[in-house]
């Protein structure tokens, strides 16, 4: 909870605890942003108006940050006061001050269960690319009601978010910089969480070379890497990165498709 009375505050954990709820508690925007990102927590309550860092700040800040994002708010508010603005984030989740804490118990407690079924149907992917991929990628499944996405583009971070999210489905450019693409897919199967892990492959041109020589020998390192790829553990090699294909090539590895 992000508040600065403390009377509110107080009641509030009190109150949640008996619930069984686990309550963190910042007195600003700018600590509660902070709090979001290190506590990482199912649901965050934010009064409209609090110091350092506004309601709307903190709320804009978290829709913005990759750790963040998908953690649902819940604004504290006067007489509908400022609701609108926040509605333009998608937050949609509102309590008027004064609080009555019956109300938030039960707004808690329904939020937290529907946030529980959403992410329970949710497949989740991480992504491995070049900047402009990583993008694209983020911008298609920003609002897609069936994924969420996880992006890296370091090859460090790519294998700790890989143990960090246990994603169901990887998305790797073969010829990723830095690392060869198939010893990457042999460490990521060497960790138990990531055993039914699908890994699918494709490749992104790092330049518009028009040499005929030069296409023709990326061609060829496309092609070897596909084949050492799917021996190290790849199940398929889905051609070069697409915006306009990416998301019917990926929606058959959803959990919840049904053909």
């Amino acid at each position: 909870m992000v508040e600065e009375e403390l009377i509110i505050v107080q009641k509030a954990q009190e109150r949640l605890a008996r619930a069984g709820f686990e309550m963190f508690c910042a007195h600003d925007g700018r600590h509660g942003f902070q709090m979001a990102k290190d506590k990482g927590p199912d649901l965050i309550i934010t009064d409209a108006m609090v110091p350092v860092m506004s309601g709307y700040e903190l709320c804009k800040a978290i829709k913005l940050d990759e750790d963040t994002k998908s953690i649902p708010i819940i604004v504290l508010t006067e007489k509908h006061r400022m609701e609108e603005s926040f509605m333009f984030l998608g937050i949609r989740d509102f309590l008027n001050k004064p609080i009555i804490m019956d109300e938030l118990e039960r707004v808690v407690r329904n939020k937290l269960n529907l946030s529980q079924i959403m992410q329970l149907q949710k497949t989740k992917i991480l992504i491995n690319g070049r900047p402009e991929v990583l993008s694209c990628c983020q911008q298609l499944l920003k609002d897609d009601p069936h994924w969420t996405g996880y992006f890296s583009y370091n090859n460090d971070a790519f294998l700790r978010d890989a143990i960090k999210y246990a994603p169901d489905v990887i998305f790797i450019d073969l010829l990723m910089p830095e690392s060869s693409a198939d010893d990457i897919i042999k460490k990521l199967k060497l960790i138990p969480d990531l055993k039914n892990t699908v890994i699918l492959t494709y490749y992104a041109s790092s330049s518009v070379s028009r040499d005929p020589f030069a296409i023709q020998a990326m061609m060829i390192e496309v092609q070897y890497m596909k084949l050492v790829t799917q021996e190290a553990g790849a199940r398929e090699y889905l051609g070069p990165f697409n915006p306009v294909t990416f998301l019917n090539l990926i929606n058959i590895y959803r959990k919840d498709f049904e053909v």
